[in-house]
């Protein structure tokens, strides 16, 4: 494969991760409904530490500390979008 080659298909991948991580973010603003009406806290510190571990044994020792790098990025970025979009006390009011 060429430099140009290896660029088209960087470019696919990273278009389907783009997919992928708005289908993510779609889904984690579910779960912080869900935790909203339940009383529950969005930080889960042993789903994320089982979501890395999973991940980082899927991807074998050269890419695991990296994959566990990307995932906490991932959280982080995830909570701090259901934080964003965590509904207010005036917001509760109205309805």
């Amino acid at each position: 494969m060429n430099l140009s080659d290896i660029r088209k298909r960087i470019d696919e991948v990273d278009d389907q991760l783009a997919k992928l991580f708005c289908e993510r973010m779609h889904l984690v603003t579910l779960i912080a409904i869900a935790k909203w009406q339940q009383g529950l806290p969005l930080n889960d510190n042993l789903r994320e530490q089982e979501i890395c571990e999973r991940a980082a044994r899927q991807s074998g020792i050269e890419f695991a500390p990296y994959v566990r790098r990307f995932f906490s990025a991932l959280f982080g970025i995830s909570k701090d979008y259901q934080i964003l979009r965590a509904p207010t006390e005036k917001s509760s009011d109205k309805g």
